[in-house]
């Protein structure tokens, strides 16, 4: 068995490589897909799934791009009308690569089609190893619960309360937790730095998992995070799949002149691309 955690630094975003006698599974790809399919070749595997945990709102999701480029079936929540993918799955539907068993526990709560994927060592294997937990239980911290609106934010508390307490905890404290976020996103508010953790550490130390239904949901109404208005797009893209990159029209460069002329179109906007810290030590004014 291989597992491979793919980082997207910007997002605080993890997707999962997991791979056993040739066969791969993906969760949660991002959009620029290649660094799987290099993994892939390099462990001599066929990626066979792409499993997604939810809709996901902060990025846009790389499934039906790496679809395109290894004819991988796509797997999410039968909750959700994605209009693309064939696997629509329900409560404890199970996919197999090698000998690793995959099971599916529908965890409503952050979002309304939340999957978290059990994975076992084996087909006759009773305890799981480890749990991909989207974004229903992060280290440290748990999924935000306002994305369906603040008037839905009791609900959706609770939901996601149940979901931790009635599918992930029951698991096992010896679990090795995959969430897919970690620190700096905003689908959480104050998610540990720690990269991994277990059920039974966070059992110890995740303050909300210590708190009874009421006190929780209280919390998790009274959160003010921050919603930018992009998630919108976001939705809308994961739920439709979004335009291939391949597809996609390439900007042509511009030399000094050509650009100075483009600036001072009304239409015009100029995004700079490089770390805060190359923008902080020189830029184009305006």
């Amino acid at each position: 068995m291989r597992l491979k955690t793919v980082k997207s630094e910007g997002l605080a975003h993890n997707s999962y490589f997991l791979s056993d006698e040739g066969e791969t599974l993906i969760v949660d790809p991002r959009r620029d897909c290649s660094i799987y399919t290099e993994l892939a070749k390099r462990e001599c595997s066929v990626i066979e799934y792409v499993l997604e945990t939810h809709r996901n709102e902060d990025y846009v999701i790389g499934s039906v791009e790496l679809q395109n480029m290894t004819d991988a079936e796509i797997a999410h929540s039968k909750e959700t009308p994605f209009k693309y993918g064939e696997h629509n799955l329900s409560d404890g539907e199970v996919l197999n690569i090698g000998n690793l068993r995959i099971k599916a526990l529908y965890t409503p709560g952050h979002t309304n089609d939340s999957v978290c994927y059990a994975v076992y060592e084996s087909t006759r294997s009773t305890d799981a190893m480890m749990v991909f937990s989207g974004d229903t239980l992060f280290v440290g911290e748990v999924g935000r619960t306002d994305l369906l609106g603040h008037d839905l934010c009791q609900i959706q508390s609770e939901k996601l309360y149940d979901s931790i307490h009635e599918k992930i905890l029951p698991l096992g404290d010896h679990v090795v937790l995959y969430p897919a976020h970690g620190t700096g996103s905003i689908c959480g508010d104050s998610i540990s730095e720690r990269v991994i953790s277990t059920i039974g550490y966070e059992r110890k130390t995740n303050q909300l998992l210590d708190m009874g239904k009421s006190s929780f949901v209280e919390h998790m109404i009274m959160l003010q995070l921050l919603r930018p208005p992009y998630f919108g797009q976001m939705e809308q893209y994961n739920l439709s799949g979004p335009p291939l990159l391949c597809e996609a029209v390439v900007p042509q460069p511009l030399n000094v002149k050509e650009f100075e002329e483009e600036i001072h179109q009304s239409t015009a906007v100029i995004v700079d691309t490089r770390e805060p810290g190359a923008f902080a030590s020189s830029h184009i004014p305006g």
